[in-house]
């Protein structure tokens, strides 16, 4: 993400004050996202909205009925529900405690700033959670991952990419690699080997903007990614038949780069009316103008020129995730069942959206008239097993941040609360059985702490 400038200068301060002390370095704040793709298994209740209604019918999951709030851990500063358990599992610049395994910590030391992250499953048991970092200008970015095994014990972390620029969020694929993105004006994607130490492979063809996540729709063969940044748009990238491989994954090596387009508000409109965008509106896709360039600088050349760069504008663009339904409605202005639905957040207008890939079209499912108080900048998106859509805030000048659990067009559910003045809660994700959810507070104690916030075992049944 690309957060304001003068808290941008600052960072960038701290860090080279930080390298200057012999500090390991240090990231800048990047508001990151995981994104991947589930399916609904347990929804339970609806958002209210029948066959033909002007609202998309998403079901809602377990975590739409969770308590209030207790008091802060005395140990973390934060605050969960009854029942809810947390704790810290790894320290910015610290080994990563390993009990799990024969050596007590682990020769990596855990990445300054952990950013956008994603869980994977283990073949011998357990599962793997992978962790961005951020550093700001300089190629001292990356991914780590901490391996658990089936009892939920760390047995490792080990880096997984290294030497790339501002690493803030990305997505998990359908073949369970990591796609790490970076936050710069010509940022590039990388796909990764969650399970191995190693090092990315660049993906240019994904384009060349401020990346912030990823998220792969596999029956359609298409990629959907956010650019963060003011004058942002919102991407899809579809594969070239020569692009998939015989076993269905993608090389991601060659495609076609498109912008959305909301009906009445194409190349360059934006709408400023939250209500406006309640009711579901009609998309189109438009081909990328010279998307072998970086887009940041082929629109101000479009724009300069006397023309409008094509793609609605999508200000800030962040969290990103696919999600199929497991039975939908045929929506008002649709000609089939919604199936597969593209949920992202935009940060400079505290939006959440709901993408109906099958129907092209699009809905507003929250603002800041959903929950008290505001949020400070809506940020993180992942989607639980059971449907749930969770956003994470970053909150530019407030004494806490807070994880949501967005109930589409109803009041949003707190379930997170850090009490880290100065930070953000980046990479959430949920362990693939449900039972934890891991994310970070990136700024705690100057370098950022990683967390696992334990389920109750009620809500697993």
């Amino acid at each position: 993400m690309v957060p304001d400038y003068s808290r941008r200068a600052l960072l960038r301060k701290a860090f080279y004050a930080a390298a200057a002390s012999g500090l390991a370095p240090v990231l800048a704040a990047c508001n990151s996202s995981s994104s991947s793709s589930s399916s609904n298994t347990g929804a339970t209740p609806t958002s209210g909205a029948s066959s033909g209604a002007p609202e998309l019918n998403i079901p809602l999951g377990r975590l739409a009925g969770i308590s209030d709030l207790g008091s802060p851990d005395p140990f973390t500063q934060i605050a969960v529900p009854a029942g809810f358990a947390i704790r810290a599992i790894a320290t910015s610049q610290l080994p990563v405690q390993t009990p799990a395994a024969s050596a007590p910590m682990s020769s990596y030391r855990w990445h300054s700033f952990p950013d956008g992250g994603a869980c994977y499953t283990r073949p011998e048991g357990g599962w793997i959670y992978t962790s961005n970092a951020e550093v700001p200008q300089l190629p001292l970015g990356g991914c780590g991952a901490i391996s658990f095994n089936a009892a939920g014990e760390t047995e490792a972390a080990y880096p997984i990419l290294t030497g790339t620029r501002q690493n803030c969020a990305g997505g998990k694929t359908p073949w369970n690699t990591w796609v790490s993105c970076e936050e710069v004006r010509d940022g590039l994607c990388f796909e990764c080997d969650p399970y191995n130490e190693s090092e990315g492979i660049a993906k240019p063809s994904l384009g060349l903007f401020p990346h912030e996540a990823i998220a792969v729709d596999p029956i359609h063969n298409v990629i959907y990614l956010t650019e963060d940044t003011g004058d942002g748009r919102f991407y899809r990238w579809l594969a070239d038949p020569s692009d998939i491989q015989p076993d269905g994954r993608l090389a991601m090596e060659n495609g076609t780069l498109q912008v959305l387009n909301i009906a009445g508000l194409e190349d360059g409109g934006y709408e400023t009316d939250d209500s406006a965008l309640k009711q579901l509106r009609p998309v189109s896709w438009r081909d990328v103008i010279q998307p072998d360039k970086a887009q940041p600088d082929v629109r101000s050349e479009i724009e300069s020129a006397g023309a409008n760069p094509p793609g609605t504008v999508f200000d800030g663009g962040e969290g990103l995730w696919y999600y199929e339904l497991a039975a939908g409605d045929i929506p008002a202005g649709g000609h089939t069942a919604t199936r597969g639905v593209i949920f992202f957040t935009t940060k400079g207008d505290n939006r959440v959206w709901a993408l109906d890939i099958e129907n092209d079209l699009l809905e507003l499912i929250f603002d800041n008239s959903q929950i008290e108080p505001d949020f400070g900048d809506v940020d993180n998106l992942t989607v639980s097993p059971w449907g749930d859509v969770i956003v994470a805030e970053d909150p530019p000048q407030a004494p806490s941040s807070r994880i949501m659990v967005v109930l589409p067009n109803q009041q949003a559910r707190p379930l997170v609360e850090v009490f880290h003045p100065g930070s953000e809660i980046t990479g959430p994700a949920f362990s693939p059985d449900g039972s934890r959810l891991y994310f970070s507070s990136q700024r705690r104690n100057g370098t950022g702490e990683t967390y696992e916030l334990r389920l109750p075992d009620a809500l697993l049944l």
